[in-house]
């Protein structure tokens, strides 16, 4: 059994590696943080997600947060177990970074960098401010002023889920110093239609649908993509079973980008952490302890009787096996180089091998990506990363999954097999596209 670091400069010499390693300072560190949640939609679902979940991210990389939220009960489909919305978040976020210095204050707070959440109030003075919101499927993000969404109470959050990560990631691209023109571009951002509007646009409504059993579902990695998409299929409520292999073991290295990893999942496997998640979900989860290798010798090829499979692994040319063991819908997606997320839909018989996808080599020049591996002192392999990334990966995974559930033959429907999100840049096309295969056009 490994041991827990004892001291702060331990726990982030691990924590942090990862992240250091896609950016070319480290300080983000220093940074002094606040997150406002809007007393107008601090009763609501979307609220409250965007709430704990752009805290979650925070608590990923930066060391010093202070929450700003009138005591509020959380709502019953957060399933939280606690009575205030902020204790709730505050233990979420310092099992994620127990030396962490997290706090709530309900008056006036001066911060380095703010997130405010929903309509904007004097609650904090910041020298950059970021606006988020949330209405459905739509995230907004904003900076001199903010980009208000109608108040929804229903039970789609998925939006927010968006809101929080682009929100959080230009507060990392502020604490880095990334360039102005870099920063995302104010405006909404369409999670169903995967689409980027200007603020003054009249954003599509897409339906919710009633269905939300997703069937018999496999996930091969329940890594940082893993655990987020898991993280997000909980959030929005889906139904059915979920068999998770995964026999690595949650490091503190794991912790900078995976929303459910901390210090109370350390030292067990991934897949036990990612079912003990769900205990108490609509999603029933059986953990498997098992390397993909050792599952297919356990159980034949006819006894996969699964509706979808999520390949979310990437060692030991697991995405090359997958494919050749006659899999149905795939559903994917992954961290890339310069802060990207792709995210593809494989369907069999149909499209191409999703191993062409997914090279399995790895550059040199790519040390330094979040796709590049780093060598551990242990001899293993591991990933340079960055804390957001993994969460919006996740998201597009759940995002699919919901989409599988729209009827046939509408509008919703028409949408491609593969797209990629570069978040280093503003947004802006081509940043931000869906992508034919085989074409750079869309």
């Amino acid at each position: 059994m490994s041991e827990f670091p004892n001291s702060p400069e331990e726990f982030y010499a691990l924590r942090d590696d990862r992240t250091n390693r896609c950016i070319s300072n480290g300080v983000y560190q220093s940074a002094v943080c606040a997150v406002v949640l809007s007393p107008e939609i601090a009763h609501t679902l979307s609220g409250q997600v965007m709430f704990l979940a752009a805290a979650n991210l925070l608590s990923r990389w930066c060391r010093t947060v202070t929450l700003v939220v009138a005591p509020v009960a959380p709502h019953p489909l957060l399933g939280l177990g606690m009575d205030d919305l902020a204790e709730a978040t505050l233990s979420q976020m310092r099992d994620a970074d127990p030396f962490g210095g997290f706090r709530v204050a309900t008056s006036p707070v001066t911060s380095e960098i703010a997130l405010v959440i929903g309509p904007h109030d004097q609650a904090v003075t910041a020298s950059a401010t970021v606006f988020i919101d949330s209405a459905g499927w739509l995230a907004s993000i904003g900076y001199d002023s903010q980009i208000k969404l109608p108040i929804t109470t229903d039970k789609n959050c998925l939006g927010a889920v968006a809101a929080a990560c682009l929100g959080v990631a230009q507060m990392f691209k502020v604490a880095t110093g990334v360039p102005v023109d870099r920063y995302f571009r104010k405006g909404i951002f369409d999670l169903f239609l995967l689409n980027w509007l200007d603020g003054n646009a009249t954003p599509q409504s897409a339906p919710w649908p009633f269905d939300l059993s997703i069937g018999r579902a496999l996930m091969v990695g329940a890594g940082s993509v893993g655990s987020a998409a898991v993280y997000c299929t909980r959030l929005a409520g889906l139904t059915g079973s979920l068999t998770i292999a995964d026999k690595d073991l949650i490091k503190v290295e794991n912790f900078n980008r995976s929303p459910i990893f901390g210090r109370g999942t350390f030292d067990l496997t991934k897949s036990s952490a990612v079912a003990q998640f769900l205990h108490g979900s609509s999603l029933h989860a059986h953990s498997l302890p098992l390397w993909w290798n050792e599952l297919v010798e356990q159980q034949e090829r006819s006894s996969f009787d699964f509706d979808v499979w999520f390949p979310l692994a990437n060692e030991f040319n697991v995405r090359f096996s997958m494919q050749n063991n006659f899999p149905p819908l795939m559903i994917h997606a992954s961290t890339t180089a310069n802060w990207g997320v792709n995210h593809g839909r494989h369907l069999p018989g149909r499209d191409d091998c999703l191993a062409d996808r997914f090279p399995v080599q790895v550059s040199k020049e790519n040390l330094t990506c979040a796709t590049g591996q780093i060598e551990h002192k242990d001899g293993e392999g591991i990933d340079a990363a960055l804390p957001f990334s993994s969460l919006f990966a996740g998201l597009l995974v759940t995002a699919d999954l919901v989409r599988t559930q729209i009827p046939a033959g509408t509008e919703f429907c028409s949408l491609r097999l593969v797209w990629l999100l570069r978040m280093h840049s503003g947004l802006g096309p081509p940043s931000a596209r869906w992508m034919h295969l085989h074409s750079a056009e869309p």
